[in-house]
């Protein structure tokens, strides 16, 4: 699995810093209007306050990931994958933790040879996207960016040999993980927020809007 960088992202603290801020200033430039006409028995001082109102949604995310030739050796296809679901209500970004999904990565085929080199895959079931927390903040109604924990990502291990001598270990390398953050618009039913293909292997991000 290939790691993307991303550019990093404002830390949890200094983002409820800048919803608060936000918030405050929204609140403050709600519209007011003064109680006025002749069956108005009000105060022209009283006023009415209009509050935003945000919409509810839910969004389920899937992560693909699938590297070739992982092993260095033959044309193997490693595969990796997870998913989880994001709910934005009232302008605030949750992600429950027990709607993380990671599944163990798979390897086709596990085993080949080429050139008097030969290797086996040694299953794990961490591979390189492990999610184990996420958080995020609507920025603005059009964009809902998350940063994404990854905890334990390995690179792909094998076992490789040369003309059938004793194997040895390679791979199972500590790996950030993938992805680390991404945004994507709330408004679009479905879409890709990230989608890269190159030289066989690919990475996918894709949201689609349940309701």
């Amino acid at each position: 699995m290939g790691n993307s960088k991303h550019m990093a992202l404002p830390s949890l603290n200094r983002w409820h810093l800048l919803f608060a801020a936000i918030a405050i200033a929204a609140y403050s430039l709600t519209g007011c209007s003064k109680n006025s006409g002749p069956n108005n028995n009000k105060n022209d001082s009283d006023t009415v306050l209009h509050r935003n109102v945000y919409d509810s949604a839910k969004f389920y995310l899937t992560f693909d990931l699938q590297i070739a030739k992982s092993s260095g050796v033959f044309n193997d296809t490693f595969s990796d994958h997870a998913s989880m679901i994001v709910y934005v209500v009232n302008g605030v970004v949750k992600v429950p933790t027990d709607s993380l999904r990671n599944f163990p990565p798979i390897v086709f085929p596990q085993s080949g040879s080429a050139g008097g080199w030969s290797a086996t895959w040694i299953p794990d079931n961490i591979g390189e996207i492990n999610i184990t927390n996420a958080s995020g903040l609507a920025v603005v109604d059009t964009l809902v960016a998350l940063t994404l924990t990854q905890t334990g990502c390995v690179t792909p291990n094998w076992n490789v040999s040369f003309m059938g001598g004793p194997p040895s270990a390679s791979g199972n390398n500590p790996n950030p993980g993938w992805p680390l953050a991404l945004s994507f618009n709330p408004k679009l039913q479905s879409q890709y927020p990230f989608k890269l293909d190159q030289q066989g292997s690919s990475w996918a991000i894709w949201c689609y809007k349940d309701y």
